[in-house]
This record gives C-alpha cells, sequence and structure tokens, in this order.
C-alpha cells in the first residue's frame, strides 16, 4: 500500500511541461513582418466575402413576370400541382385566397399536424416567388 500511495504523490508533485502562451496578435503580426511576411489583406478577404454573397443571393426579376389579374389563376395551378405530393403523404393542401402578397392555404390530413408543415409551406412559398417573379408569403389557415 505505501509504493502506492509513493507513487501517487510522485505524480502529483512532478509538473506536466507547459505550452508557452500564445503571442498576442500586434506581436504575431510583428514577427511575421520581421522574416519578409505580409500582413493579411483585409480589404481583399471582405470585398471577397461580399461578392461571394452576391452570387449565392437570389437575383429577383425587373418585372413582374404575370400581370395582377392573371396571379391567382398562376397560384391555384401551382397548387393543384403540388397537390398530389401532399396526397402522397396523406394530407392536402389547398386554396384559400389571396390578400396582396398573402396567399392562405388549408393544410388537412396528416400535413394538418405535421411537424414538417412549415418547411413545407416554405417549399410552397419558394416555388410560387420563383413562378411569379415577386415576393409573397404563404401563411397556412388557423383555425380557433
Amino acid at each position: 500500500m505505501k509504493d502506492l500511495l509513493d507513487e501517487s504523490l510522485a505524480l502529483e508533485t512532478t509538473a506536466a511541461p507547459t505550452r508557452p502562451a500564445a503571442p498576442p496578435a500586434a506581436a504575431a503580426l510583428a514577427a511575421r513582418q520581421a522574416v519578409g511576411g505580409k500582413a493579411p489583406d483585409t480589404a481583399a478577404f471582405l470585398a471577397n466575402f461580399v461578392k461571394i454573397g452576391e452570387i449565392a443571393a437570389p437575383k429577383a426579376p425587373a418585372a413582374p413576370l404575370f400581370s395582377p389579374e392573371d396571379e391567382p389563376a398562376v397560384v391555384a395551378e401551382l397548387i393543384a400541382a403540388m397537390r398530389p405530393m401532399f396526397q402522397r403523404d396523406g394530407g392536402d393542401i389547398e386554396l384559400i385566397g389571396i390578400t396582396g402578397a398573402t396567399v392562405q392555404v388549408r393544410l388537412s390530413g396528416s400535413c394538418a399536424g405535421c411537424m414538417m408543415s412549415a418547411r413545407t409551406l416554405s417549399t410552397v412559398q419558394h416555388r410560387l416567388i420563383e413562378t411569379l417573379g415577386r415576393p409573397v408569403r404563404v401563411v397556412p389557415e388557423i383555425r380557433h
């Protein structure tokens, strides 16, 4: 037993080698410049970052693709085309009405209580935006 205690005391008293603390950013920059290295070009980095963001951002069309009189028929057609996808999963979607930029739909069957209904409505919204060429908002009918 004495041997075990002696070994544990020996382990506690020997300190593990410690790593030196990292130099401050200014010191690291000065050291890099002293050996001929360049400092990172933050302006170029930010310009490239903005450029990548512009490429990834969806571009809106210059003018709406449909006249305001044709939009309800286009929305109804698109939702009717998407209904088989909903029905395959045991649910359904129905167009209730369009008010300005808001498209109100009714989800029924298994879609009504589904945890993925928000994601589903988001997909419908994106398809409508692509088709109409203007922002719209798809909201479910809320029953009290």
